[in-house]
């Protein structure tokens, strides 16, 4: 019954009538509605027969509320701001609302991309959070069922179509070794393949990328050590005589430890792209806009 009788009204009426109210005038609520005066006034007749009442009536001020026109008008002063926020584009702002993020990507990606991140998203005057959470199968799954909020991939093409993911900065592969191993600044294809590698793998059951690209070519590396986490994986390595292949993001963490130095890796090994990946239902969501600008102003600290 209550959504059958707003099907018979007017709403544009309770705006004309708020306004009317508020300049006391209707020369000056035309002007302020961009209407002529007649429509105004034939606005604010039909009001008055909607509620049955005078609703406004003449005075030496101008026009004054009846008790019934006061009443609307306190009513409408707390409605109408909420009917425009319904209507009118959000801007999110990080300074007053409190929101917390939930993000995920494999280590190597966080470790290259979060730095950049909390140095946009965690000024002192934002009383937002992040919590990133670890790599796991079924990403996609928390993204449908909004357990997330953004994940970092890679460019497989292995997504679920209707997820929604923009390319980040490009990622190639370098290798790590001990300061003082034998090896030299590159590795060929046939000194990689001699080497024993500690492989990291995020996902036990899942090939990595190295592996995948030369199993394409039919060559397979010597895993002598397989761990989750690249950042541990650099601590084993400072002490043995191990190869690690890392991706080009995790450069400047290598190159701060002086028990390690880069090599080339193999020209086989190819790069690929980073994305960060969204479901379509938070797309014109404006924090999630908000976040979607932080982590591609990170990025590009990571391409220049």
């Amino acid at each position: 019954m209550r959504l059958q009788a707003l099907r018979q009204v007017d709403l544009n009426l309770f705006v004309t009538f708020a306004v009317i109210a508020e300049e006391k005038s209707i020369t000056a609520a035309a002007a302020k509605l961009h209407l002529s005066q007649p429509a105004v006034s034939r606005a604010l007749k039909r009001a008055r027969l909607m509620f049955k009442d005078d609703l406004l009536v003449r005075s030496p001020n101008g026009f004054e509320l009846t008790l019934r026109g006061r009443k609307l008008l306190d009513e409408l002063n707390q409605l109408l701001p909420n009917m425009e926020r319904l209507v009118v584009p959000n801007v999110f702002n990080p300074a007053r609302e409190p929101n917390t993020f939930r993000l995920s990507g494999p280590d190597n990606v966080c470790s290259a991309l979060l730095p950049h991140v909390l140095r946009n998203s965690m000024r002192p005057e934002f009383v937002i959070c992040l919590d990133v959470l670890s790599w796991q199968l079924g990403t996609a799954d928390m993204l449908e069922h909004g357990q997330l909020d953004m994940a970092f991939q890679i460019d497989d093409g292995l997504l679920p179509s209707h997820l929604l993911s923009e390319r980040l900065y490009r990622e190639d592969w370098i290798c790590a070794v001990a300061r003082d191993s034998g090896f030299g600044d590159r590795l060929t294809l046939k000194q990689y393949l001699e080497a024993e590698h500690l492989v990291v793998s995020t996902l036990w059951n899942v090939q990595n990328i190295p592996d995948k690209q030369l199993a394409a070519i039919g060559k397979k590396r010597k895993s002598r050590i397989r761990l989750s986490y690249f950042n541990v994986a650099l601590h084993c390595l400072q002490t043995s005589s191990l190869v690690i292949t890392l991706t080009s993001g995790m450069r400047s963490i290598v190159k701060s430890n002086p028990h390690l130095r880069i090599v080339r890796a193999p020209s086989e090994l190819q790069g690929f792209h980073i994305l960060m990946v969204w479901h379509p239902r938070v797309n014109t969501d404006p924090r999630h806009e908000w976040l979607r600008g932080i982590v591609r102003t990170a990025a590009e600290s990571l391409r220049s």
